[in-house]
């Protein structure tokens, strides 16, 4: 199995996020840096479970959202740019996950992240 490697000439491609109402534009800047450009929109409400509770990955968004709450509105915008350490941490933020994140983030003419890094 491959795995995603990061390549400095990812740092200037500008990836979209449009799923599931979420909008945002993102760079790969490091390794283990995912730049939230200021202006995202995010997915306001989490999915739940059949019974009505929250998933795990619902929980998990709402701990990472709540350590940014200072940079996202009412509106559910971003405020600011936000810096997350991986793809998968990105599609939590974003759209409480729920997909593979690295066939949601495509550059302007629909490459993946994923056919970026491997």
């Amino acid at each position: 199995m491959q795995q995603h490697k990061y390549h400095k000439e990812l740092a200037d491609v500008e990836f979209f996020v449009d799923y599931n109402e979420a909008k945002a534009s993102v760079y790969w800047i490091k390794r283990d840096q995912l730049l939230i450009k200021k202006g995202a929109q995010l997915l306001k409400e989490p999915p739940l479970l059949k019974d009505g509770s929250l998933g795990f990955a619902a929980k998990f968004t709402n701990a990472l959202r709540s350590e940014y709450s200072d940079c996202i509105n009412e509106d559910y915008i971003t405020t600011k740019d936000i810096i997350l350490k991986s793809v998968n941490e990105v599609g939590n933020f974003l759209y409480y996950a729920g997909t593979n994140s690295w066939l949601v983030l495509k550059d302007k003419d629909g490459k993946t992240i994923q056919e970026y890094s491997m």
